[in-house]
């Protein structure tokens, strides 16, 4: 276990480095093995699993130069200064959240690459705007940023989504992962609150996708994602939650995907999930009082979902999402349980 110990750590050696946080082989050890007789089982499944998933601060640079060039041929510029004055890359988030995080990597790949800054010309009047994240999971805070914004005027009084709908601004979402069901359901409220030709107006990029959609065929589902073989403590937790919306999609269908390419094996992914999901159970059991509507074993989600959760697999170097299961990212003074990646801000 020690050596599958050491490649994991190759992958995820700088998470939170830039916070001070250094991670080792006994940290993976320790984790793996609150998981008993299936630590050995889990550890060699998650080494096969995070170097999919894992956007290291490296990583990130090169896939944000990927993205200028994309946006560069986009919106048809031969340089790099010509789009940067015409571009504003909007700043919606808190500060400790990713987005500033990404634009401070954004700025300095400028600097280095170019000589250029995109904040120099912050005060230039503006046609490009481009919302940068990590990841669209539900897609809520997007999709809330994207809305209000989209509702603001100008200073001659019109509104963002009308400048858009005509073709005076362009929008773009560049992210590195996005789910599809998420995504989905983002595309589909822009629609309803705008017009439904805004979905064509809005241009998305990602490097990674998450395939969970449910109802479209031939998903990838690589996510945690159940099947409905399970014991009776899974079937009460489910029927015992007050949501009601999207029950049908609790539970994977046996044989999906066609094609197992995520998890080490079509079996070793029942066995897999099946195992997050009994220690998610028990990190809930955990919990002493109420107990937050939106928390399920594999990840956090809309209360009105009658689901285990999202079950993501998406990790960077500066936090991981709490759509992950939680046996990834929980850490709460007073449970028995130490997380594999301590998180940030995340109470």
């Amino acid at each position: 276990m020690k050596d599958i110990a050491n490649q994991l750590l190759e992958t995820i050696k700088d998470y939170r480095k830039d916070d001070g946080i250094s991670l080792d082989a006994d940290h993976i050890l320790s984790w793996a093995n609150q998981f008993g007789g299936d630590a050995a089982f889990i550890l060699n499944e998650v080494s096969h699993i995070i170097p999919q998933v894992y956007i290291s601060k490296e990583k990130a640079k090169t896939l944000l130069e990927a993205h200028i060039n994309e946006l560069l041929k986009k919106f048809n510029y031969s340089t790099v200064t010509d789009f940067l004055i015409n571009t504003e890359f909007l700043n919606m988030q808190e500060s400790h959240k990713s987005q500033p995080a990404v634009l401070v990597i954004l700025e300095n790949y400028l600097n280095e690459k170019y000589g250029e800054s995109y904040l120099k010309y912050s005060t230039y009047p503006k046609t490009n705007f481009v919302y940068f994240d990590d990841i669209l999971a539900s897609g809520s805070t997007i999709g809330n940023h994207l809305v209000t914004w989209l509702n603001l005027e100008n200073q001659e009084g019109v509104k963002n989504s009308v400048n858009v709908l005509n073709d005076n601004y362009r929008l773009s979402v560049n992210l590195f992962c996005a789910h599809t069901w998420g995504h989905a359901f983002q595309k589909f409220r822009l629609m309803k609150t705008f017009e439904d030709k805004i979905d064509k107006k809005i241009s998305w990029f990602w490097f990674y996708e998450i395939q969970n959609h449910a109802k479209w065929s031939n998903q990838s589902f690589n996510i945690a994602f159940p099947t409905d073989v399970q014991p009776q403590n899974v079937k009460t937790y489910l029927a015992a939650l007050a949501a009601e919306k999207y029950e049908e999609y609790a539970y994977r269908k046996i044989g999906k995907p066609n094609k197992e390419e995520f998890f080490t094996s079509a079996e070793n992914r029942t066995i897999y999930e099946n195992i997050v999901l009994q220690k998610g159970l028990a990190i809930i059991e955990m919990i002493q009082g109420e107990i937050k509507p939106n928390l399920r074993p594999l990840g956090l989600i809309n209360p009105s979902y009658k689901t285990f959760g999202l079950g993501t697999h998406f990790f960077t170097w500066r936090n991981i999402p709490n759509n992950s299961p939680l046996v990834f990212w929980w850490q709460v003074q007073g449970h028995n349980w130490q997380p594999l990646f301590p998180v940030a801000n995340r109470g």
